[in-house]
């Protein structure tokens, strides 16, 4: 394992431990559930970095295709439908669920049955989804009175961290199936990039229990 590495899972610790600290702060919350997932991402780097060293590449592969990528998604998606305290703003969140399942089923029984080895398709409609829902909400946030205190807005920080990371690292995941065997060197090079992302979006995740207090964004949505 790369330095990098060592660095993301310092930051992906630094936000768990935060959570775990503060979870008085938002236990009465639906944030307690974040707090939940950052233990979860935690466990599951551990996980894949014994399942590396062990050398069991298709297994750990397999672990992120079938299980943590599609349960970030999904509890993001979940984020935001939790959030929105309108009907009519849990229906986008809701059918960004719906559309990524499919994709991610397509991926199962049709793309990796091909040369897909990593499952492109359903993480950039993942993606684009996520992106969607977060530049919505920062359309309603900045036309709400909660402009003005957008810094103890916890799901402004998590949606800031989320847009560092998935925007940055979309041409990555979204190309690495063509691009790894084609462009190695390039591919590796932009690895270390998306470490760093990773690191600043776990990082944002700490400063929201710091600075952030859970239920300020309920009242954008009334």
């Amino acid at each position: 394992m790369e330095l990098p590495f060592y660095i993301l899972f310092f930051f992906e610790v630094l936000a768990c431990v935060t959570g775990i600290f503060y979870y008085n702060k938002v236990k009465n919350t639906h944030w307690k559930l974040f707090s939940m997932y950052l233990v979860f991402i935690v466990l599951s780097e551990l996980a894949g970095y014994y399942l590396s060293i062990h050398h069991q590449m298709a297994i750990n592969l397999n672990f992120f295709n079938y299980f943590e990528i599609p349960v970030e998604f999904i509890f993001f998606f979940c984020m935001f439908y939790l959030t929105a305290r309108k009907n009519s703003q849990r229906l986008l969140p809701f059918l960004c669920t719906v559309i990524y399942l499919v994709f991610w089923l397509i991926d199962i029984f049709y793309f990796s049955k091909k040369t897909h080895v990593f499952y492109s398709v359903s993480y950039t409609i993942g993606n684009l989804l996520l992106l969607i829902l977060i530049l919505r909400f920062f359309i309603l946030l900045a036309t709400s009175d909660e402009i003005i205190t957008f810094r103890q807005n916890m799901l402004f920080w998590v949606s800031l961290g989320l847009l560092f990371f998935y925007l940055g690292s979309f041409p990555y995941y979204g190309l690495l199936n063509k691009f790894g065997p084609k462009y190695p060197e390039l591919t590796y090079q932009y690895k270390f990039v998306v470490y760093g992302l990773n690191s600043l979006m776990y990082l944002m995740f700490t400063v929201s229990y710091i600075c952030g207090k859970p239920n300020i964004n309920s009242k954008m949505n009334q």
